[in-house]
């Protein structure tokens, strides 16, 4: 016969699975560019969050987002340069894998380096945002813009 313990796990077990299961069944694999080319900060922090939405509801080895930034949304970067808020939300989603793309068009036209941008690499700036979110859709990326 089971202990009290022993069928306390199993039933904390048996709740538990079907749960689990739905999640892990649920939802395919996701490849997924989000789009953000304006600067109004409601509208910013309403992406950053869903961002965050979408990578809890998938595993992490089933969820691939990268984030195409242009024109007005660069502003967002610079000033995270100077603001810790700013500063946070950026690095939580880095740490979860999440790429900020930014468009070398948009740069120039602000004549800005990623020197003046928070925490931006070689490799994250391409040479325009609009053909690489296309570029990104024939990889089999989702287009979400929110």
């Amino acid at each position: 016969m089971l202990s009290s313990y022993a069928r306390f796990l199993l039933l904390i077990s048996l709740v538990a699975l079907p749960i689990k299961s739905f999640a892990d069944s649920h939802y395919q694999s996701q490849k997924v560019v989000y789009h953000m080319n304006y600067h109004d900060e409601g509208r910013i922090s309403e992406t950053m969050t869903n961002i965050s939405n979408h990578l809890q509801s998938l595993p992490e080895d089933q969820i691939d987002i990268k984030v195409v930034v242009h024109g007005k949304a660069i502003e967002y970067f610079v000033d995270a340069k100077d603001n810790q808020a700013k500063q946070i939300t950026l690095d939580s989603l880095r740490l979860r894998d999440v790429q900020f793309i930014i468009c070398g068009n948009t740069l120039q036209g602000y004549q800005i380096t990623k020197d003046d941008l928070y925490e931006v690499e070689d490799e994250d700036i391409v040479q325009a945002g609009l053909p690489e979110i296309v570029h990104l859709q024939q990889q089999g990326y989702v287009y979400v813009r929110p």
